[in-house]
Parts: structure tokens; C-alpha cells; sequence
């Protein structure tokens, strides 16, 4: 009987699920640099479950009490770090890695009726040149920019990666358009292992969780939303950086900073199915060969309700 109930509940919760999807990429050429965290490409789908076993008509859908939600979301990643320069042999000049990775992600989130979000995922990689990064950014260097391929010398090695993730999003509101927030954020396995605080300032009519988690808010009417933060992060591993713990297959690594922050700055818009989100990030370093103290990139999203 009780697996019965759980069959019954998730089924109903599928049948009156709402569909999304999008596409999110990090890029530092928007800043006229190409090194460091140079892009970041993720596709998305997920689906949005109410707490109800039958759909919310349109007045329904923007009463509070309906708010709660449970959020299964599936990105394929893939990020690419380099130095600065090109080199066709490992030399002390080198202020980066080579270093690239593929990741299929599943996540379940819930928003709670207190406005919070839990989240919880697994995440499953592979680095080194089963991550397709060299192929791939040198494709885009050759044909999109006019630039002669990266060598790619002493890439990170190639690895299959696990990893756990989970964080609590919250905000109070100060007026109807102005909102503080702040998340917990803890990471652990073969890649990355790191912990994070971010906190920030809300303005508009844009709920401020969708600046922390991919989520399209059905929930919502059409409006801007603008938020500027900063985030606090300890890390106690980096695979880019420091290759693996458990071996020494990596031909060329860095120390990592523990201690690293990043500066946070957006914009966002949702109309009808669409959500637009841009935010700018200034990241500290990463390491301590790094030439500049900062390294800006550009986070663009676009997601949109499929049903």
C-alpha cells in the first residue's frame, strides 16, 4: 500500500507537472578576454511540480499558499579553462592549466512555503580530452573568431568524476520590490570540493531565487528585476588547479587559493513563457600565478515554459 501511495503521488505530480528548458552560457569574450574561465555551456530541462494532485487554474496560480514546489532539473555541462597565451610546451610562464570538463547533472529542488529553496543534486563528469573541450574550442577559435588553434599541452588528465551537492536559498523582503537574500552552498567530490555563502540586494518585481538556481517561476507575473551580491567561497579542492587527490597523473598543476570571492551584478525579465537572466561576475583569483587580481565573465540565460 505505501509503495502504491508513492507511485500514485509521483505519477499525479508528472501529469500536472509544467515543463521548461533553456540554454546558459559563462563567457569572458563579452569582456574582450579569452583565459582563465574562458566559457561555460549548459543546457536545461526540467519540470516544475505543484503540491496539488490537479492543476492551478489562473487565479490560482498567484495565490502564496500554492507556492510550494518540487523542481526536478537536468543540465549538461561543459567548461573550459586556459592561461593566458599560447604555448607549445609547458613553461614557467604558464598562469593556468589546460583544462576542461563534460557533466550531466540531476537536481530536485523544493520552494518551501517560508519562500526558501532546498536544493539537492548529483553530478556525473569526465575531464581531460573526453570532455571535447579542445575540439570544441579550437572549432570556435578557427571558425567564429579567425584565430589559429590552442595546443592544449598539459591539459588536466582525463578522469570520470563524482560529485554531491547542496544548498538553501532565502530572502526577506523589505518592501514589494526590495529583497535581501543570502544562500548556503556545500560541494563534495572529485572535481570540486568547496563551500559558499552569497548574499545580495533585490530591486523589482523579479522573484530574487531565480538569480541562484535554475528555475522557471510560473508563479510569477511579467516583470524586471535588477540584484547586485557578492559571493564568499572556501575551496578545499580544485581538480583544474591541483589535478587529483588520489593520484599524480596531472603533467602540469597549480596551487589553489582557498580563500575566493566574486563579485555579482544582474539584470533579469520574465514575460508569459519566457525568462531572461544576465548577470556579470568578477571573479578573485584562483590561483596565485594568476597576472590579474580579477577576471570578469558573463553569465546569459534564456529559459521558457514548454507546456
Amino acid at each position: 500500500m505505501r509503495w502504491g501511495f508513492l507511485f500514485i503521488s509521483l505519477f499525479s505530480t508528472a501529469l500536472w507537472g509544467q515543463n521548461y528548458g533553456g540554454l546558459s552560457i559563462d563567457n569572458d569574450l563579452f569582456f574582450g578576454k579569452d583565459y582563465y574561465y574562458s566559457s561555460g555551456i549548459f543546457l536545461q530541462y526540467g519540470i516544475t511540480n505543484s503540491n496539488r494532485d490537479k492543476p492551478l487554474d489562473s487565479q490560482e496560480l498567484f495565490k502564496e499558499e500554492n507556492f510550494f514546489k518540487k523542481r526536478i532539473h537536468w543540465t549538461l555541462g561543459q567548461q573550459i579553462y586556459t592561461p593566458i597565451g599560447r604555448y607549445d610546451s609547458i613553461t614557467a610562464n604558464m598562469d593556468y592549466p589546460f583544462s576542461g570538463y563534460l557533466f550531466l547533472e540531476r537536481a530536485v529542488s523544493k520552494t518551501l512555503k517560508n519562500k526558501g529553496v532546498f536544493r539537492w543534486s548529483a553530478q556525473l563528469g569526465i575531464s581531460g580530452p573526453g570532455s571535447l573541450s579542445t575540439p570544441l574550442q579550437n572549432t570556435y577559435h578557427k571558425h567564429i573568431l579567425g584565430l589559429p588553434p590552442l595546443s592544449w599541452v598539459g591539459q588536466q588528465a582525463g578522469n570520470m568524476h563524482l560529485g554531491i551537492l547542496g544548498q538553501y536559498s532565502h530572502y526577506i523582503s523589505l518592501s514589494q520590490k526590495r529583497h535581501i537574500s543570502y544562500q548556503l552552498q556545500s560541494q563534495w567530490g572529485t572535481h570540486s570540493s568547496q563551500s559558499s555563502l552569497s548574499t545580495g540586494l533585490h530591486l523589482g518585481h523579479l522573484d530574487p531565487m531565480v538569480f541562484y538556481s535554475e528555475a522557471f517561476n510560473n508563479s510569477q507575473k511579467n516583470g524586471f528585476g535588477g540584484y547586485i551580491g557578492i559571493q564568499y567561497q572556501y575551496h578545499f579542492q580544485d581538480y583544474n588547479l591541483s589535478g587529483s587527490l588520489f593520484e599524480n597523473s596531472s603533467p602540469f598543476t597549480l596551487p589553489s587559493n582557498s580563500f575566493r570571492n566574486t563579485w555579482l551584478a544582474g539584470v533579469g525579465y520574465q514575460a508569459n513563457k519566457w525568462q531572461f537572466l544576465a548577470i556579470a561576475k568578477a571573479r578573485s583569483k584562483d590561483t596565485p600565478r594568476q597576472k590579474y587580481k580579477r577576471h570578469q565573465v558573463l553569465y546569459i540565460s534564456i529559459l521558457r515554459q514548454l507546456d
